[in-house]
C-alpha cells in the first residue's frame, strides 16, 4: 500500500513540474535614445510569461514595437508566440513557424514608462541551445497641445508686428 501511495506522489509531482510557466520580468530598459533592443533565452520547454519595464521614454509618444524569432539549430529550437501587449495594445503576429515575427505601431501612448508582457511556448531538443526571441521598441515624442498653441501665438504675434510695420 505504500508503494502505491508513494508512486502516485512520484507521477504527481512530476507531472506538475512541466506544468509552471517559465516567467521572466526585465526591469529598467532605459528609451532615453528613442530605441531600446531587448531579448530572452528559455532553457526549458513550456509556456512562459516575459514582461519588460521600459524606463525614461517621452511623455507622450508614438511607438512602434517588434519581435522576432528562428528556429535557426536544424528547427531543434522554437518559440512560439501566443499574444504580446505594450500597455494593453496587442501586436500583430505572422503564423506560427520556424521564423515568427510580432509588430506593432500605435500613436499618442503615455509615458514615460511602457510595458511589453510577451507571451509563448518554447520548445527544443533537450540538452541543446536555448529558444530565443528579441526585440526592439522605438519611441519617437509627439508635441503636447501646449506646443501648438505655442507656436500659433508666436506667429501671432509675428503677424501682429508685421502688420503694424506697415501701418507706420
Amino acid at each position: 500500500m505504500k508503494f502505491k501511495h508513494l508512486a502516485l506522489a512520484a507521477a504527481v509531482a512530476v507531472a506538475s513540474s512541466g506544468a509552471w510557466a517559465e516567467n521572466n520580468t526585465v526591469d529598467d530598459i532605459d528609451l532615453s535614445s528613442g530605441t531600446a533592443f531587448f531579448g530572452v533565452f528559455h532553457f526549458d520547454d513550456g509556456a512562459f510569461t516575459d514582461t519588460f519595464n521600459f524606463i525614461n521614454g517621452p511623455s507622450f509618444a508614438d511607438v512602434t514595437a517588434s519581435l522576432v524569432t528562428a528556429a535557426l539549430i536544424n528547427g531543434n529550437q522554437n518559440i512560439d508566440f501566443t499574444s504580446a501587449t505594450l500597455d494593453g495594445n496587442a501586436l500583430t503576429f505572422s503564423p506560427n513557424g520556424q521564423f515568427e515575427i510580432g509588430v506593432g505601431a500605435w500613436s499618442g501612448l503615455t509615458g514615460p514608462t511602457f510595458q511589453l508582457i510577451v507571451m509563448g511556448t518554447a520548445s527544443g531538443t533537450p540538452g541543446s541551445t536555448a529558444a530565443s526571441y528579441s526585440g526592439t521598441l522605438n519611441v519617437s515624442p509627439v508635441p503636447e497641445p501646449g506646443t501648438y498653441a505655442l507656436l500659433l501665438a508666436g506667429l501671432g504675434a509675428v503677424g501682429f508686428i508685421a502688420k503694424r510695420r506697415k501701418l507706420l
